[in-house]
């Protein structure tokens, strides 16, 4: 074990390997976990993470906070990590059962209709691991109605991510963790309000990127955009944090002008991670990210 130093509590201790996580996700912070933990805040520091894009978890399953805060906006990723907590023996047997029969065109349209039909239960749950590791490239998209729609992705050997769902089992186990389906202000409000006010917070943001251009959109995985405005507004609300209470906060977004516009006020480091530009997951490129602290 190693401890990336910096100022006021800069650092979390590196581990040996990264933990994968269960999901494949788009944006997911594996590759830039080196660069992150170098930026976190120390648990010497801190006591609870909050982080309110915590998408795959992947900050989550490589850092050693006593307790955490993690919201979403999306409902169904917020489900998996609750049954993958609570029920990681019946999720991973549900999921055996859909590997077996569902790597055909036909069984993903059929497997997605039942998705976009069911309610929150364990099935759902594994119905969206299934659809994230058979999908295209691990992209989660729904329509303006809330229906998934991601086209079958053709996967030659899907991975069944047993280990990974009960690492994520294991370690929520050895914590005190928080799940919420909530916008990025409802969970940062765990910040100054209530039981987590009146610990020692740090905050990990990870928000949508902004598109790379004037003419390119980005829709949120929950149907929804997130704009520029939007940016703005957590700009804003993490500065208010940080001046109440001293909470060392961390950003992560893509090295775009606007984006350097957007969070001038935090402290910049770029650094290049490779991303996947294919539907076969192993052609990648270096794109440049950007890791922002306001300590």
């Amino acid at each position: 074990m190693k401890c990336l130093s910096g100022p006021s509590g800069m650092g979390h201790p590196q581990y040996a390997g990264i933990v994968s996580p269960y999901l494949k996700w788009v944006g997911a912070k594996t590759r830039s976990m080196p660069a992150l933990l170098a930026a976190l805040p120390s648990p010497e520091h801190v006591e609870c993470l909050i982080e309110p894009f915590a998408g795959s978890a992947s900050v989550f399953l490589n850092t050693r906070y006593r307790q955490y805060v993690l919201g979403d906006s999306n409902p169904d990723l917020v489900s998996t990590w609750r049954h993958a907590r609570d029920n990681p023996g019946e999720l991973i047997t549900a999921l055996r059962r859909l590997y077996r029969e569902g790597n055909s065109e036909r069984a993903w349209h059929e497997n997605r209709a039942a998705f976009n039909r069911m309610k929150d239960c364990t099935e759902k749950a594994a119905l969206f691991i299934y659809l994230n590791r058979h999908g295209f490239n691990g992209v989660c998209r729904y329509n303006k109605k809330g229906i998934f729609n991601v086209p079958f992705g053709r996967p030659v050997r899907p991975y069944l991510p047993e280990r990974e769902i009960m690492i994520f089992a294991r370690k929520a186990a050895r914590c005190y963790v928080s799940f919420f389906h909530a916008g990025f202000e409802e969970t940062l409000s765990a910040a100054t309000t209530g039981l987590f006010a009146a610990l020692r917070c740090g905050i990990y943001c990870d928000p949508p990127y902004l598109p790379l251009s004037d003419t390119s959109a980005f829709t949120q995985y929950d149907g929804q955009v997130f704009t520029p405005a939007h940016h703005q507004r957590l700009v804003t609300r993490l500065q208010e944090i940080h001046q109440q209470t001293g909470a060392p906060v961390v950003i992560s977004a893509g090295d775009t002008p606007l984006s350097r516009q957007l969070y001038q006020a935090f402290n910049l480091s770029a650094q290049h991670v490779n991303r996947s530009v294919s539907a076969d997951g192993r052609a990648r490129v270096a794109v440049r990210e950007l890791t922002g602290t306001l300590y």
